[in-house]
């Protein structure tokens, strides 16, 4: 029987529905689960204004993923990569959308019910780092295009938004232990519980394994460990008021492999680097009446960095015979913090129209003696005001509108307006004309960083020449970095067949973008203390992507299921006096891509799963620079396999898996050396066994 609590938690929920999405469908539950939109606005997949994706908990179960960049595979026109790093640097896994992307994808907003956690410094998302639990996802969805006028400047090729589950949904005990190959032990512990209006759950995690192989079949040095803690509060304070409060901590100790690059004179060690990451958020959720609500959010992200080190030793001979080798000691650690309060106010003033306008204000804090020398700190404000419409003019008609105001410090204020027209021929089929404009704003270090070690300044004094030696590990600032900016149009469909069982969403669209932001080695005198070559962010490049995405999610009787989905691309670029970089952005994304997830449940005690992915051949823009025209990572594909056995004993909820990944050849997916094919290191097959235990 649901208890008196519950039943205004759903009560609350449908009138929180009413109030944003009651312009949906007259079937319209037969769309569930609805999507949060780019206006914020929950409302059915056929109803949406902009192509979005969503990966429900069954999907994300049934990939069988440790980590949230396996999921997004499945997302048309994302790719996943694991950079080893052969910079000398951490290894990241990194994730992007439709190319244009090193090892920090700048150009993508992800978000954590709604909290955007990309890194201020350097832009990107550590997924190593994250202090959150697969388990305690309700659902990944990911709008494909720069249609978010509510997410901000980073929303600009894509944002992913990761929804986490309410407290109430997770009652009692839960237990996960995954052990498999690659020294691969990850445990999770949940309880959730109530008191009253209150619903609560805490859970503590530890993910661990030695990273990729390299291709010679010895370890890389990039064995990752992490342990977290994250726990959620909801609080119904009535029918028409609910508070909620996450927060987390979390701690990565990461391997960094020793610089591999032969043209880097000066070589990082391996060493270990230590991440923190945590977070508060404070949302409070309140429905006026049947025609208004409006939500306060405040979130609070923190992380710091260590990473201390001496790098190897410098031959200076070359230059002057009577200098002897030497070290530089470097400390490239930092601390960051964002604060950011927004309120959004949802109004429907007629059966017909729904209004959505809000503001925010953000503060993001980076101190670091490596990354501003010598200030050692640098900070930004940045203002948001933005606002949609939507218009059912009546049963086939829709037009929905958005717009966003932004200003950061050092910049223009940015216009980003959208407008999509949709034409419903019925409950099950639906048209849709688009075209948006999206902005990305500079990130602290492209606006405004300098990298001038100590050691370096002192060395420039003497006989050793800066431009052959230390030319990469000098940046200086541009002043007057222009935002990049992003204009796209698209046709997009979306319709149910074989009795709703079949869905299917296509896309056609062109995406332009300019004043792109690279860092090409240019003659500066910069500073008075630098004659040389330097890395300079400036705005130099135009690109064009053209492309059709598709994807599938059809129901087959009541056991199976089959999800799918695939993209086509073209890069081209303008003309580029740098570097080759513009054959670079052509080459960052595969021509083509595809993926295909099958669930079936054979009966109540077991079940499985089939994962294929297909991707053609890319280069990651920094995995390649010196040799434009090469693909790196060449065409791979991906075979997964989970099976499953369940047992019920009461209230007790006994599982075991066994999971195994990559069963196909081996594979590089990032990194290749210097000017061959040849890769660094590679994926192989990964096995391990799941314990599930879950008791109510």
């Amino acid at each position: 029987m649901i208890s008196i609590r519950h039943r205004v938690v759903f009560i609350y929920l449908q009138l929180a529905l009413s109030s944003t999405a009651a312009y949906a469908v007259e079937d319209e539950f037969s769309d569930l689960p609805v999507v949060l939109s780019d206006d914020t606005l929950e409302q059915a997949p056929s109803r949406a204004p902009v192509a979005i994706s969503s990966i429900d908990r069954d999907l994300i179960e049934a990939s069988g993923a440790r980590t949230i960049p396996e999921v997004l595979r499945l997302i048309p026109g994302i790719v996943v990569g694991h950079s080893v790093n052969d910079f000398g640097d951490k290894p990241l896994l990194v994730v992007a959308y439709h190319g244009h992307s090193d090892q920090y994808s700048k150009q993508m907003n992800v978000l954590i019910d709604g909290r955007s956690i990309y890194d201020p410094l350097l832009g990107g998302v550590n997924w190593y780092n994250i202090p959150i639990v697969i388990d305690d996802i309700e659902r990944i969805e990911v709008t494909r295009g720069p249609n978010a006028s509510t997410y901000g400047s980073n929303s600009f090729m894509a944002v992913i938004n990761i929804i986490t589950r309410h407290a109430a949904e997770d009652q009692g005990h839960f237990a996960k232990v995954n052990v498999g190959n690659h020294d691969i032990f990850d445990a999770t512990y949940r309880y959730g519980g109530n008191n009253g209006d209150l619903d609560y759950r805490v859970t503590l995690a530890t993910v661990n394994d030695d990273g990729q192989d390299r291709a010679d079949g010895a370890n890389a040095n990039d064995d990752v460990s992490s342990g977290k803690i994250d726990y959620r509060f909801d609080y119904q304070i009535n029918t028409k008021n609910q508070l909620t409060y996450t927060g987390s901590y979390g701690r990565t100790d990461q391997q960094a492999e020793q610089t591999l690059r032969p043209e880097t004179e000066i070589k990082k060690p391996q060493r270990e680097i230590q991440d923190t990451n945590a977070h508060q958020l404070l949302r409070w959720d309140s429905t006026i009446n049947k025609k208004q609500s409006f939500t306060v959010n405040y979130f609070f992200n923190y992380l710091e960095e260590e990473d201390v080190y001496d790098t190897l030793e410098i031959d200076p001979s070359a230059f002057d015979p009577l200098l002897d080798p030497f070290q530089l000691s470097i400390d490239a650690s930092y601390k960051s913090q964002r604060h950011n309060l927004e309120f959004t106010h949802f109004i429907d003033p007629i059966k017909e129209l729904h209004l959505v306008w809000g503001l925010s204000g953000q503060y993001d804090k980076v101190e670091s003696e490596r990354y501003f020398y010598p200030a050692g700190e640098n900070s930004r404000n940045t203002f948001r005001l933005y606002g949609s419409a939507v218009w059912d003019i009546n049963s086939h008609n829709t037009i929905d509108l958005g717009v966003l105001f932004e200003k950061s410090d050092g910049t223009e204020t940015d216009v980003s307006p959208r407008i999509a027209y949709l034409y419903h021929f019925n409950d099950n089929h639906t048209v849709r004309i688009g075209a948006s404009q999206a902005v990305r704003t500079p990130f602290l270090f492209e606006q405004s960083g300098q990298v001038f070690d100590t050691a370096v300044l002192t060395a420039l004094d003497g006989a050793i020449d800066p431009a052959a030696t230390f030319e990469n590990f000098v940046y200086v600032p541009e002043n007057n970095l222009n935002t990049e900016k992003i204009t796209s149009v698209e046709f997009g469909y979306y319709g149910k067949f074989l009795q709703k069982k079949l869905s299917v969403s296509t896309r056609i669209f062109q995406d332009m973008l300019d004043e792109l932001i690279t860092d090409p080695q240019v003659p500066t005198t910069a500073t008075p203390d630098f004659d040389g070559l330097a890395f300079i962010y400036s705005n130099l490049h135009a690109t064009t992507v053209r492309g059709i995405e598709a994807e599938l999610d059809y129901s087959i009787g009541s056991s199976t299921r089959l999800f799918a989905s695939g993209a086509l691309l073209d890069i081209s670029s303008d003309d580029d006096p740098y570097e080759g970089k513009s054959r670079e952005y052509e080459e960052s994304a595969p021509d083509e891509s595809f993926s295909i997830l099958t669930l079936h449940d054979f009966n109540e005690k077991y079940s499985g799963s089939v994962g294929f992915y297909y991707v053609g051949d890319m280069s990651w823009m920094d995995a390649n620079p010196n040799n434009p025209g090469v693909r790196n990572t060449g065409v791979y594909r991906i075979l997964d396999l989970r099976l499953v056995r369940n047992f019920k004993f009461g209230n007790e909820r006994l599982s075991t898996a066994i999971v195994l990944k990559n069963l196909l050849d081996d594979y590089s997916d990032y990194d290749a050396i210097q000017n061959t094919p040849e890769p660094v290191v590679v994926q192989n097959m990964v096995a391990y066994i799941e314990l599930k235990l879950k008791i109510q």
